[in-house]
């Protein structure tokens, strides 16, 4: 976990997938999750097996948004 500028933690993919995992698992599993919260199944998944991110639903649902950070990299000398 990352701390942002505002003190609220920044979390890393692998702790979205973990929450998810959670979630789904309180839920009883995946279809159990998928059809609570109207997700599609398939996307679930995917997300899951990490074939793909979360989609924009999965992470409404989990009440997070996706958020791009960029730093600053080391210097180069110019010649």
């Amino acid at each position: 976990m990352v701390m942002s500028a505002k003190k609220r933690p920044l979390l890393r993919i692998e702790d979205v997938i973990r929450l998810l995992r959670d979630e789904v698992e309180r839920a009883g599993g995946q279809s159990e999750w998928a059809r609570r919260t109207g997700v599609d199944r398939t996307s679930l998944n995917a997300a899951l097996s990490g074939r793909k991110g979360p989609t924009k639903d999965i992470l409404k649902t989990l009440k997070l948004e996706k958020v791009v950070a960029y730093k600053q990299g080391a210097r180069t000398r110019r010649r």
